[in-house]
């Protein structure tokens, strides 16, 4: 057997130490959220996310005040053919935004006092050295993959590791009680759909969407784009590191690493829009364990967001029809697993409020 390298042996130290959430602490949280004073039930799927999150931590009383919200960015050479409604600098200058705290994530992260963490995983003529930004870069974005693979294999499994050495090392630093990852990327629909499209094995047309608001003719370019790539590369759907070689990005590698690190450390994990979903499948094909700690924070209008959720039987928290990405339905459905905790955590009992229960 040859020998693994410092990254492959990395990815599977992580994964072979994730463990399976704690179902006897979910049994316990679920007696203590019948004695709330409420009909049992009836604050519907937050007693679930409450419970969940309890399983995750290990924890009777899960609080969530530590909480990070990651955006990893990179570029993506497929969009030199004009598969988006915007150029490729647009990456470079979402991050400045990003930076200048200007975008809706910024907001919205705020709003919920979240910590918010920016990583390049490959952004083209990205400069970032005196910014508060993670570099992450392998190289300036990925290649064009309707003329080959995307990244290489070494590329792809390194930029797996980075993303799960990121995660081990801010955990080190920083108390991180949940994460929430989202993404920026021009072209990065296109890398989604496709890899939608060679896992689960549904057509081109099923599986793509109009991204960034495309109009006809590009969207003919988009799909012809993704069926190119799924002709010409060699990959196994059932190998996530050669899917990603074939067809992925770096921001794609980077994030499904983040979830290994956080899954070996038992941290809950709020994915965002297609593209952080299509990275989570990355990860549960890695090591399947890991869908137990992945919380779907909303539904996107990109037809294979449904398609990948559905493939890792998750439901969405929210359905508001957001497609920016950028982890802002990630924000949102942190704010909603901040709720159903303190409810866990602070509501009283019918026996504290002197509530009489239910007849029997």
């Amino acid at each position: 057997m040859a020998k693994l390298s410092k990254d492959q042996s990395l990815i599977a130290t992580n994964c072979a130490a994730i463990s399976h959430i704690d179902t006897a602490i979910q049994d316990k949280v679920k007696k203590q959220q019948a004695k709330l004073t409420k009909p049992e039930g009836s604050l519907g799927r937050l007693e679930d996310l409450a419970v969940h999150i309890a399983g995750i931590k290990q924890k009777k009383d899960p609080t969530l005040i530590h909480n990070l919200v990651v955006v990893v960015a990179a570029d993506h050479g497929v969009a030199q053919k004009g598969v988006s409604a915007y150029p490729t600098e647009v990456t470079k200058q979402m991050m400045e935004n990003f930076i200048n705290e200007g975008a809706a994530i910024n907001v919205l992260g705020k709003s919920i006092g979240a910590r918010l963490v920016l990583i390049d995983a490959g952004i083209n003529n990205g400069n970032f050295e005196d910014a508060p930004v993670v570099s992450l870069s392998i190289g300036k974005g990925t290649d064009d993959f309707t003329r080959g693979p995307a990244m290489t294999r070494k590329n792809a499994e390194k930029a797996v590791a980075s993303g799960i050495t990121f995660f081990n090392n801010e955990l080190q630093n920083n108390q991180i009680d949940i994460v929430a990852c989202g993404e920026m990327g021009i072209g990065n629909t296109t890398s989604a759909a496709a890899i939608t499209a060679a896992i689960t094995g549904k057509k081109t047309q099923i599986v793509t969407g109009r991204g960034t608001g495309i109009d006809d003719f590009t969207y003919k370019k988009k799909l012809s784009a993704i069926e190119r790539a799924l002709k010409i590369n060699i990959f196994d759907p059932e190998d996530a590191i050669s899917l990603l070689s074939a067809l992925g990005g770096y921001e794609i590698a980077v994030m499904a690493g983040i979830y290994i690190g956080a899954a070996r450390n038992r941290v809950p994990i709020i994915i965002d829009g297609v593209i952080s979903s299509v990275a989570a499948l990355i990860a549960v094909i890695l090591e399947p364990k890991i869908s137990e700690y992945l919380i779907s924070s909303h539904l996107s209008p990109e037809p294979a967001h449904q398609i990948i959720l559905d493939h890792m039987n998750l439901i969405p928290l929210l359905d508001l029809d957001l497609r920016l990405g950028e982890a802002t339905g990630a924000a949102l459905g942190l704010s909603l697993c901040i709720s159903a905790c303190k409810l866990l955590n602070e509501m009283a009992t019918f026996t504290e409020a002197q509530v009489a229960e239910k007849i029997t």
